[in-house]
């Protein structure tokens, strides 16, 4: 059994980010601008950072203390050319996209790096195909991920990003193969509240959490078109419609599970549904990203960044060392 927090323990503090393909240019939009107010680092304010896919690139590097302005400019700089030239038989034959130019910019912010490096503890989610079953990458925070923490974090990067029909699978681990955590967490706050109650012990009513979506609208379809669709119709439709239901069904969740002042979610509905790899149309949500955090500024402040986190260093691996003797 892990301790439970006592009365006087500090509130402990998440960040959970969305995937979105290029449309994270709102999401680290709005981390920029945040930093850049809080005059710290964005991790520094957070015990507990998950992110999925375009989210878990964002989330791994602000868990390293890579300015989140930084990250902007790799999506500002970068993003056309990891999307610019899809495969003729993309989304039929073949992914629509190769990953040489995602993994070459990944390999360039995260350089050597393992995840076991960040400052701030990290749940990335991945799917693993071979054995159909929900990967969530961990830096060693938690006991029982014998020496997966050890992986280059450039490869975390690339495994959770790699959505079905834009990229190809990418194996971590001989053996294995993953794809995009959207599949089953594109919002990845319950895996990040799941991980604060159960590997640091801490009770539901000192968790803040601060999620972070990329912007939605899937395509419109009235019944009397759904009704006709087959395979070539349905094939984006359906995937972005998945991405949107179980993020929405994760925010309903969390938003009943955490008392009000609890919870924080920051996301914009978009004028029209916007792919994945839509470079330009998502060049549009850079403003929108920098206003949202400076409409928030006064919340942000007093509820995620007033200060750095209040767990210790010190508190993470007693609660780390804890849950290693229990598991054993």
């Amino acid at each position: 059994m892990l301790p439970r927090s006592g009365p006087h323990q500090p509130v402990f503090r998440i960040l959970s980010l969305d995937g979105g393909g290029i449309r994270g240019i709102f999401t680290a939009s709005f981390l920029a601008t945040a930093e850049e107010m809080a005059g710290r680092r964005i991790g520094e304010h957070f015990d507990l950072i998950a992110g999925t896919s375009t989210g878990g690139i964002i989330a791994l590097a602000v868990a390293f203390g890579i300015p989140a302005r930084r990250v902007l400019e790799m999506y500002l700089e970068r993003g056309e050319r990891i999307f610019r030239r899809p495969r003729r038989l993309g989304m039929l034959l073949r992914p629509r996209y190769g990953n040489r130019h995602l993994a070459q910019a990944l390999r360039e912010i995260f350089g050597d790096r393992s995840i076991n490096d960040v400052r701030t503890p990290v749940c990335i989610p991945s799917y693993e195909l071979t054995n159909s079953y929900p990967r969530i990458w961990k830096d060693e925070h938690a006991g029982n991920l014998l020496w997966w923490g050890d992986q280059p974090a450039w490869r975390i990067a690339l495994a959770t990003s790699a959505a079905p029909l834009y990229f190809p699978a990418f194996q971590v681990l001989p053996g294995d193969s993953h794809v995009d955590g959207g599949l089953y967490a594109n919002n990845p706050v319950l895996v990040a509240v799941t991980e604060a109650v159960h590997t640091f012990a801490q009770p539901l009513g000192r968790i803040r959490v601060l999620s972070i979506g990329a912007g939605e609208r899937a395509e419109r379809i009235p019944f009397e078109r759904a009704s006709g669709m087959g395979l070539w119709q349905w094939r984006s439709a359906i995937y972005e419609h998945m991405l949107i239901a179980q993020a929405r069904s994760a925010h309903e969740i969390a938003r009943r599970l955490l008392a009000p002042g609890q919870y924080e979610r920051v996301n914009i509905p978009l004028e029209r549904a916007y792919r994945l790899d839509d470079y330009e149309a998502a060049t549009t949500l850079l403003e929108p990203g920098a206003q949202e955090a400076r409409t928030r500024s006064e919340l942000l402040r007093s509820q995620f960044l007033d200060g750095p986190a209040r767990m210790g260093r010190d508190q993470k691996a007693a609660v780390a060392a804890t849950y290693r003797r229990g598991a054993a």
